[in-house]
């Protein structure tokens, strides 16, 4: 039986564990684990956790497309995921000003034009268009997938921070998956200088919306999604992980204003004490520039299939980068030239 190792044991590697040959035996190796304390050492249990289009080739553009239908199926075959579909309201005010500019313009399901004369703001948008999109709720997410994971025969090891993909040779496998997002950076074997990170801040807050909604401006990107629990999501600021942490409250009121100024009947006061915030979030979220890595490498006699670098799109790409990663496996797996 042919053997991988995943490392990771987030968002992206347990979608590629889901996706791989039910005929595999696959071990998911990380530091964090579904179900620990959430920290600020990897970005998974952070996230907004629903799906906007994002740039990239076409061949990110496709897996971001198959995450989008692969979490739509999951939303009305298992609701206990938290996963929910949702219709998004998508509003550009620089950049593309008509539908058609749009790569996943009648490639997402529900895609519609709106009339930018009926929306509120600061400024007049350029275009605005909604569809259906999906969210999710991290925290039970990973752990019900984790589950799953486990319940197909997929076991779970938690190691000390790896120096090397060569470190984890020991675990006998045929094919190493490395899905270790930031880390790529300090492995010895890999140091992928393509890769940045930033740090975003977002604040989750009880309301019945059930919506989803994005702003694209020209200094800020406004997100409000609606999660099935009770809670909304609200971002976002983003900026360089060294500089210094942004005071609290100065967060909230900038995020609780945008909320009230794009949503006005939904977050009818822009004042913080008129709402009941549940949790402030931070995450550190790993980039790779020009685009995401999904490719193989044999390293020292290793062979391994990359899958990182998706900032933002962890939950995006997720099961649609999977999905491609898959296949790289497959081609390890039967080219007998290797």
């Amino acid at each position: 039986m042919t053997k991988i190792t995943i490392f990771g044991a987030g968002i992206t590697g347990m979608a590629i564990a889901s996706q791989l040959a039910k005929d595999y035996e696959v071990t998911i190796v990380a530091r964090d684990l579904p179900d620990d304390t959430p920290s600020q050492q990897w970005s998974s249990p952070w996230a907004c956790a629903g799906w906007v289009a994002l740039g990239g080739s076409p061949a990110e553009q496709q897996m971001q497309l198959d995450s989008l239908a692969y979490c739509l199926r999951l939303a009305k075959t298992h609701p206990e995921s938290s996963v929910r579909a949702v219709e998004l309201t998508d509003i550009y005010d620089v950049g593309a000003t008509e539908a058609k500019e749009l790569w996943y313009y009648n490639c997402v399901p529900g895609f519609q034009e709106l009339d930018t004369s009926q929306l509120t703001g600061d400024q007049k948008p350029t275009l605005a268009v909604k569809y259906t999109s999906f969210v999710l709720s991290p925290k039970p997410f990973l752990a019900w997938l984790r589950c799953r994971l486990e319940s197909s025969g997929v076991t779970f090891e938690r190691i000390p921070t790896a120096k090397s993909l060569g470190e984890l040779s020991r675990f006998g496998h045929d094919i190493l998956i490395n899905a270790s997002g930031l880390a790529s950076t300090t492995l010895a074997d890999v140091e992928d200088k393509k890769m940045i990170s930033d740090r975003t801040y977002t604040i989750l807050v009880k309301s019945d919306y059930n919506k989803a909604f994005v702003r694209r401006g020209a200094t800020e990107y406004t997100y409000i999604f609606g999660r099935h629990d009770g809670t909304t999501v609200v971002g976002g600021i983003s900026e360089p992980p060294e500089n210094e942490v942004m005071a609290k409250d100065s967060v909230r009121t900038n995020l609780l204003y945008r909320a009230n100024l794009n949503l006005p009947k939904d977050f009818p006061s822009a004042e913080v004490n008129e709402y009941n915030i549940v949790e402030d979030l931070q995450g550190i979220r790993p980039l790779r520039l020009p685009g995401v890595r999904v490719e193989q490498e044999v390293i020292d006699g290793q062979m391994v299939v990359h899958a990182y670098g998706t900032t933002a799109g962890g939950y995006i790409y997720s099961f649609g980068l999977a999905r491609e990663v898959a296949k790289l496996v497959d081609k390890f797996v039967f080219d007998l030239s290797i």
